[in-house]
């Protein structure tokens, strides 16, 4: 199985990288900037571009199996009022292409790394977060997971949207807990880490096709 990694250079990207290759997967990276891939190996085809140009996404797609898409909004820090360093719609419109190109090469399964808070779990939520994502600019980065689960919710792909708790950044990994309807209800927090090996470890599964778990750890 060959897989495309959306969003490789970034904190949770990267680590979705060395866990594919641990696996034992090959895999295609569409970058922007080739020098942030920190990885060598005969298991990556690099493409250059951006997902929001279709023509990238389509080279980069060729002979994949699936895709996941660990795309985010960047700001210019993780403080909550910190100004937007990506355009605001760029995961929708990346989806979008995928979702369009994905029904040209008859691909059918696509995972991406969404947020809890998104949709249905906006309700189970901290009240400070829930304050956060409505009065700062934390509050563009839910709004363009919304949309890209909308876009997935109509589409013909097999999706998965993992909707990992807050994230950090430890080495250390912690038994997971994986939650719908807020039930087992969610911990506050997850390292990156944790949410690769789950994303790689669903590949070979449908368990969660066209659902959307919270993750979190123990």
């Amino acid at each position: 199985m060959k897989i495309l990694i959306l969003g490789a250079t970034g904190r949770t990207g990267r680590l979705i990288v060395e866990e594919a290759l641990k696996q034992g997967y090959d895999l295609n990276v569409l970058v922007r900037d080739k020098n942030k891939l920190s990885f060598s190996s005969k298991s990556i085809n690099i493409y250059h571009g951006t997902p929001t140009r279709r023509a990238d996404l389509a080279a980069a797609m060729q002979g994949c199996d699936l895709i996941i898409s660990a795309l985010g909004i960047v700001r210019a820090s993780d403080a909550p009022w910190s100004k937007l360093i990506t355009a605001p719609n760029f995961i929708s419109e990346s989806i979008k292409n995928a979702i369009a190109e994905a029904d040209q090469q008859d691909l059918k399964r696509l995972i991406t790394v969404s947020a809890w808070g998104v949709g249905d779990s906006k309700k189970d939520i901290p009240f400070w977060l829930r304050w956060l994502i409505d009065y700062t600019n934390m509050g563009p980065v839910y709004a363009e997971h919304e949309r890209e689960e909308k876009l997935l919710a109509i589409s013909n792909l097999n999706w998965t949207a993992v909707r990992p708790v807050a994230l950090s950044d430890s080495k250390k990994t912690k038994t997971l807990k994986v939650s719908f309807n807020n039930s087992p209800k969610p911990s506050l927090q997850i390292s990156r880490r944790s949410v690769a090996k789950f994303i790689v470890d669903i590949v070979a599964s449908a368990q969660y096709d066209r659902k959307s778990p919270t993750i979190s750890e123990n």
